[in-house]
């Protein structure tokens, strides 16, 4: 599967501006999160990932339930 990488600032705009250091919180502490990928110095994530997570986080928010 070729899967498309996404940078951090990205990343930050799709999750409704959340500043880098709360993706990185979020990477500690959320389950479920996407995890990054190290490209030489640079992070990415797995775009699949992130609609992944984005989807599931819509469900649960529709169903009630956090």
């Amino acid at each position: 599967m070729n899967d498309r990488l996404i940078p951090l600032s990205d990343l930050c705009i799709r999750l409704g501006g959340l500043s880098r250091a709360s993706i990185y919180r979020h990477v500690r502490h959320v389950p479920g999160f996407p995890q990054p990928v190290k490209v030489g110095r640079s992070t990415r994530f797995r775009e699949s990932d992130v609609q992944a997570f984005i989807a599931e986080a819509t469900t649960r928010t529709s169903e009630g339930v956090r």
